[in-house]
């Protein structure tokens, strides 16, 4: 199983990288899956929306992109559908822990005090492996009016909206 990131320079390093990860993608936005099987996945948890999510930070970087930062909540036993990131990102547990699930890695476990990176064009989800809420910090660069994420799981497109709803 892959190591989340631990200490504070690894934690700078991994927000660094997410931030240089360009928008080149081995997968699209107009890539649809309809079992995470197709993909070689298999998910635990129910697919559910988080119980909430807010945008904490939401900053022109002066260079035609935005800085985001999310705080989400996820209740145990659930899961986000696949999505990808376009220009990547990194996911901070706060509280809880979290379970990235990457296509073409291992899962990536992370508790309370780790973060784990999301790269650029690899269908995912994040699922609550714990017993308690997982709250969590989500840190993206995008250009301006984008959206952080794309729900390519068939059955949780109705999902896209679950970040950009709650704009500042």
């Amino acid at each position: 199983m892959q190591r989340p990131y631990r200490s504070g320079a690894l934690l700078c390093a991994s927000l660094l990288l997410a931030f240089a990860a360009g928008p080149a993608s081995a997968r699209g936005p107009a890539d649809i899956i309809h079992d995470p099987a197709e993909i070689g996945m298999t998910l635990p948890g129910v697919m559910a929306r988080s119980i909430k999510e807010e945008h904490i930070l939401k900053v022109p970087d002066g260079h035609g992109n935005e800085a985001i930062v999310a705080r989400t909540t996820r209740a145990p036993g659930t899961r986000t559908p696949l999505h990808l990131h376009e220009h990547g990102g990194t996911t901070c547990v706060l509280e809880g822990e979290m379970t990235l699930y990457l296509e073409g890695a291992e899962p990536a476990r992370a508790v309370a005090g780790e973060c784990y990176f999301m790269p650029a064009g690899k269908a995912m989800a994040g699922a609550n492996t714990g017993t308690v809420d997982a709250v969590m910090l989500d840190v993206f660069l995008i250009p301006s009016g984008q959206s952080v994420w794309t729900v390519v799981e068939s059955a949780g497109r109705e999902m896209q909206d679950q970040f950009d709803a709650h704009k500042h």
